[in-house]
């Protein structure tokens, strides 16, 4: 039936793929207040995947939001966990990690008329932007530095440090996560009036905060953000600078987890920008 769906997809869809490629932004949209991606969506995907508009190999950008309905912490949040289901179903794919630069949650679209309880449509969806957020320009291309950008990331937004991933049970980030740390530390200098927050998650079913075993306590996510915070109060960022939070298992970004590296995705840490 879904493999039906998808040719019956592939014949009435070349004109509107043929517009989106003439397009720099791709929307995925959601039903009011879900985060899993609807059928026709997936179905759209795949179709722009088939006529090669999205291309694994290729650089991709992620933005997730949502319309007015509900609190502004309730809708950053389902606006970063939509972004991140579309993030699993394009690696589901074959795109791959290094492929997608940045998944951000941008919250709520603000809005100067309000649509009712309904709100509105368009503001509840995912952009995909092929070719991630670097515009081309007349000027010769230059190898991206190794550092994070934060002049494009807008107060209260989340970037996820891709592949900050901890071991389990633990605040000690695998070592294969320490470049990431050093370039945020990098893009902080680069940019001394940004404040952020650094926010902790844990995997896994927990009926708590997940323990941390050296100190054999609760609040793992907890002590992962302030291990960050730590790292970059002790080369040279201003504790004023620097807040933390956990939110233990709340915002998984593979659920549910079937496998260890579902799990190693949800052991993360991630920013939200407080200032510029």
């Amino acid at each position: 039936m879904v493999k039906t769906a998808f040719y019956l997809c592939l014949l009435v869809l070349p004109s509107y793929l043929f517009a989106q490629s003439k397009r720099d932004t791709i929307s995925a949209y959601f039903d009011l207040g879900i985060s899993a991606i609807k059928q026709s969506e997936q179905l759209k995907i795949d179709s722009l995947v088939y006529y090669d508009i999205l291309q694994p190999g290729k650089k991709l950008g992620i933005i997730g939001y949502a319309d007015y309905l509900g609190s502004e912490e309730a809708n950053v949040g389902l606006s970063e966990i939509r972004a991140g289901n579309i993030k699993t179903y394009l690696l589901s794919l074959g795109f791959r990690e290094q492929d997608i630069e940045t998944v951000i949650g941008k919250g709520e679209v603000k809005r100067d008329v309000l649509n009712g309880t309904a709100g509105y449509r368009e503001d509840r969806r995912v952009d995909i932007i092929p070719g991630g957020f670097q515009r081309s320009s007349n000027t010769p291309k230059k190898t991206p530095a190794k550092s994070i950008d934060l002049s494009n990331v807008k107060k209260n937004e989340t970037l996820r440090l891709d592949n900050v991933y901890f071991e389990g049970g633990s605040d000690y980030w695998l070592k294969k996560s320490t470049p990431v740390l050093e370039q945020l530390l990098a893009a902080l200098k680069q940019h001394p009036t940004v404040r952020i927050r650094i926010e902790g998650h844990i995997c896994c079913d927990q009926p708590r905060d997940g323990i941390d075993i050296e100190p054999g306590e609760f609040e793992l996510s907890t002590q992962r953000a302030k291990a960050v915070r730590d790292y970059l109060v002790k080369n040279g960022i201003a504790i004023t600078r620097l807040e933390y939070h956990g939110f233990a298992r709340t915002r998984p970004l593979r659920n549910p987890e079937r496998t260890a590296e579902d799990q190693m995705m949800n052991r993360r840490v991630e920013i939200r920008i407080l200032d510029k």
